[in-house]
């Protein structure tokens, strides 16, 4: 029953951020080539040597974490991109949450398959850390992880891009120490996975905005890293993510 609470928030999520777009993008008439527009996530090679955004991603927490009730924790994004030749580009981001960080970094292969439709293979290292001092709770945490991903990417008529993400989720690993004593920890290497809907368009001035919808469905998630779960099973955890490009 919990597992199917959780996946209603997803798709109340993900229902949201279709209607919105919707609503935007019908001022929107003009066909415009990839490369006249700025995106983060839609996988086509770069025409600039830097890109980068600026916004939110807000993941609820289930209930099966937090036991009585959800928890939605939005963390900064900051998200960069490095031209390094015609179709390889390097992929950053940083999450920020004060008390819980993670930094990915990884690379980029990217290509057109036609006019409309181009795609784009990768894989990115994260590292994760955390400490928090509050009310006698004395803990810190650090770990790293690893994103093999694949996307996906449609161009539509209205200046609006479309990138559907797929990626797998692998500890290399996990520390945690409360005060001065080791938490032991065993989780799988392959953790999980998570899917991505991400929708580009104009947005303000020539700015663009993201919004999108990322499923994680994953037995260690970094932000839960303090709570310490024992779930020795795969937990789903809607994110949605918000940004506007620099």
């Amino acid at each position: 029953m919990k597992e199917n609470r959780n996946r209603h928030v997803g798709i109340r999520f993900s229902s949201i951020v279709f209607i919105l777009l919707c609503l935007i993008s019908s001022a929107y008439s003009q066909d415009v080539p990839a490369t006249h527009q700025k995106y983060l996530f839609f996988p086509y090679p770069l025409d600039h040597q830097w890109r980068s955004s600026l916004g939110l991603t807000l993941t609820t927490l289930p209930q099966d974490i937090t036991e009585e009730q959800h928890y939605r924790y939005p963390a900064l994004d900051f998200h960069v991109l490095k031209k390094v030749s015609k179709k390889f580009y390097l992929d950053g981001r940083i999450n920020v949450q004060v008390f819980q960080n993670m930094v990915t970094a990884g690379i980029r292969w990217a290509t057109p398959l036609n006019d409309r439709l181009s795609l784009s293979l990768g894989n990115d290292i994260g590292w994760w850390f955390g400490s928090i001092n509050i009310y006698g709770f004395n803990t810190k945490g650090n770990g790293f992880q690893n994103f093999p991903n694949a996307s996906l990417g449609y161009r539509f008529n209205k200046k609006i891009l479309l990138t559907a993400k797929g990626e797998a989720i692998m500890n290399l690993s996990v520390n945690a120490r409360t005060g001065t004593i080791p938490v032991a920890s065993d989780y799988r290497l392959l953790s999980g996975s998570s899917f991505t809907i991400a929708l580009e368009q104009p947005f303000f001035g020539r700015n663009n905005l993201t919004l999108g919808f990322r499923a994680i469905y994953t037995d260690f998630f970094w932000q839960t890293w303090s709570l310490f779960e024992v779930f020795d099973r795969n937990i789903f955890y809607p994110q949605l993510i918000i940004g506007v490009t620099l």
